[in-house]
């Protein structure tokens, strides 16, 4: 006779298993902090931003080597700093420009580069032959010679140049 009849606790576990599931679904939710009036006084701390590009630092080396192939991120900034002959007789003029810019996936530069950040530096008749320094490295050194696939992958990726003409630190 056991097995044609359910067993007491079967019913009960039975109905509270099915009272659960009548449950209207904001009783199961967890209540978010924004809509608990006790943490309405905390401050809430804003999101991290995220990264909003490829970003190096370019100082002047004359013993950098050209870069026959660019297949790795590291490679484009080898690329460009074998370019950039800074000006003679800067003679670490402490001056910074920041240039943002992005390729097409041949190694040309993709529209106009901007200038993000400039740091005039020590000596002022110096500005322009450094900017034009600059300017000379990307013409001689585009288009940068990517593999296909490299150039696939990076393409209308954001790049932040940071050409600084100080000594490091």
């Amino acid at each position: 006779m056991r097995h044609g009849r359910i067993s007491g606790a079967r019913l009960i576990l039975a109905a509270l298993l099915l009272g659960g599931l009548a449950l209207p679904p904001a009783a199961a939710q967890v209540r978010s902090p924004a809509l608990d009036p006790d943490e309405w006084g905390q401050p809430r701390q804003p999101p991290l931003p995220l990264p909003e590009g490829l970003r190096s630092t370019i100082r002047p080396r004359p013993d950098a080597q050209r870069v026959e192939r660019v297949d790795r991120i590291a490679q484009v900034f080898q690329a460009i700093q074998s370019c950039w002959r800074p000006p003679a007789g800067s003679g670490y003029s402490g001056q910074e420009i920041t240039l943002r810019l992005s390729f097409k996936r041949s190694g040309e530069v993709l529209g106009q580069p901007r200038i993000t950040y400039y740091k005039a530096g020590t000596q002022g008749e110096q500005r322009e032959p450094f900017t034009r320094a600059v300017r000379e490295a990307f013409e001689r050194c585009t288009p940068l010679p990517f593999t296909e696939s490299f150039g696939r992958a990076i393409a209308g990726r954001i790049f932040s140049f940071r050409f600084v003409d100080a000594q490091p630190m």
